[in-house]
């Protein structure tokens, strides 16, 4: 069965784009971000009167993008100083989830009017401690439980190999020393997945988060003002996945919290999440142009697009559905591998895809191009990245992002003056 939302191709505004603009280019959607976000309000909201979306803003941290999502009642989930500072601007809500922070990193975190500080270990403490000791405080905590979608074994966010979180086994001494130090509220956070689709496995993270809340509370006395159980809403990206059924996890997650607060007597906490793919995965496109077909032990579609823009596929071996915008409609078919420009032979977006017959000019379009694609970008090869546009819902596009040009890759290199070689 194939799934509609994984081909669904807003197939006439990309043809105006790709006429108006050189390629390559992201073109994202106004309206499918707005209802990505207003699903989450809407499903989450339903079951938990204190609920606060934050958007994970390394998906895609175009601030027109940013200040999209935040007009639909999200706050922000950063988790760099470029991200922070984005978030000032703004002057957003949120929380902060860094990982082997600098000191400077930690004091700018603490300066910020808005936003949560979530730490990632305890030895950090010490350094909290020294620069000036919040009045909040959250910890993320490892549970040694984690998943992943398909291929992205390197996004397991927690167990045993990852460098991320606090064993849980260590949360009570954690929450004692913050105790300790003069912390007044607390915080407890876990990002323990990675483009899941599977609804059960929400429930039995929460039901471990909260588990470790009981302890820490049973042996501390603290009471939680915020629980934050991360992101990992998965987005289908092959024609044949299933989308996540939010509804199901929502609904089982208000069941889960109901029996918790019914067995411990403990205060319900504030319920916080952090979408980021699940907002702009399918809101974006890469639309590149092919130049260059090579026939060669396979057949080559040379496109002027590569893995600087959209790495997922090279870091990964990701799945990225291919459209094809022919100027004449071919109902054969062939399989062929779809690559960029640079020195790499991972520079491939498809290997071996079944596609229509593809000639020199045609307008490919990479579908699920809206997050971890232009924020993972690169300049390897010296490629600058691609221009980014915003689809409005007037039907106007609007740019807002200039693509990157060779003079602008050196623009910041001091005493650069080729005519002095």
């Amino acid at each position: 069965m194939i799934n509609e939302n994984v081909i669904r191709l807003p197939e006439a505004i990309i043809k105006q784009a790709a006429e108006s603009f050189e390629t390559p280019f992201f073109l994202y959607e106004e309206a499918q971000i707005r209802n990505n976000c207003r699903q989450f309000t809407s499903t989450f909201g339903k079951y938990f009167k204190n609920f606060t979306p934050l958007y994970a803003v390394k998906a895609n941290p175009n601030p027109h993008v940013v200040r999209t999502i935040m007009e639909e009642g999200f706050g922000l989930d950063c988790s760099s100083p470029s991200e922070l500072w984005l978030a000032d601007q703004f002057n957003a809500f949120g929380m902060h989830t860094g990982n082997y922070l600098t000191e400077q990193e930690l004091e700018d975190i603490l300066n910020s009017d808005n936003i949560l500080l979530n730490v990632d270990d305890i030895s950090q403490l010490d350094t909290i401690e020294r620069i000036g000791v919040p009045e909040f405080i959250s910890f993320r905590i490892n549970p040694n439980i984690s998943k992943a979608g398909a291929g992205m074994d390197s996004n397991l966010l927690a167990g045993e190999n990852a460098k991320f979180g606090i064993p849980w086994e260590n949360a009570i001494t954690a929450y004692t020393r913050a105790k300790a130090i003069g912390v007044k509220r607390f915080g407890i956070h876990m990002m323990t997945g990675s483009n899941v689709l599977d609804e059960t496995y929400f429930i039995q993270i929460t039901e471990k988060l909260l588990e470790v809340m009981e302890e820490v509370n049973q042996r501390t006395g603290i009471q939680f003002e915020y629980m934050n159980i991360g992101g990992g809403f998965g987005v289908p990206y092959e024609p044949q996945e299933r989308s996540l059924d939010l509804e199901k996890v929502a609904r089982g997650l208000r069941e889960t919290m109901d029996n918790w607060v019914s067995r411990t007597g403990l205060t319900e906490p504030w319920l916080m999440v952090e979408p980021g793919r699940s907002i702009m995965a399918d809101a974006g496109f890469l639309v590149t142009k092919v130049h260059v077909i090579k026939k060669s032990y396979k057949k080559f579609i040379g496109t002027d697009g590569g893995m600087n823009d959209l790495p997922r596929p090279a870091i990964y071996n990701a799945y990225h559905h291919v459209s094809v915008l022919n100027e004449v409609e071919y109902t054969n078919e062939e399989a062929v591998n779809i690559v960029g420009r640079l020195c790499e032979n991972n520079d491939q977006f498809a290997k071996d895809r079944t596609l229509p017959i593809i000639e020199i000019g045609d307008v490919l379009v990479l579908h699920n191009a809206g997050a971890h694609a232009f924020a993972m970008g690169h300049n390897y090869n010296g490629r600058g990245r691609s221009a980014e546009y915003l689809a409005m819902t007037d039907g106007t596009i609007q740019q807002i992002r200039k693509a990157e040009t060779i003079e602008s890759l050196f623009s910041n290199i001091p005493e650069f003056n080729t005519v002095s070689i």
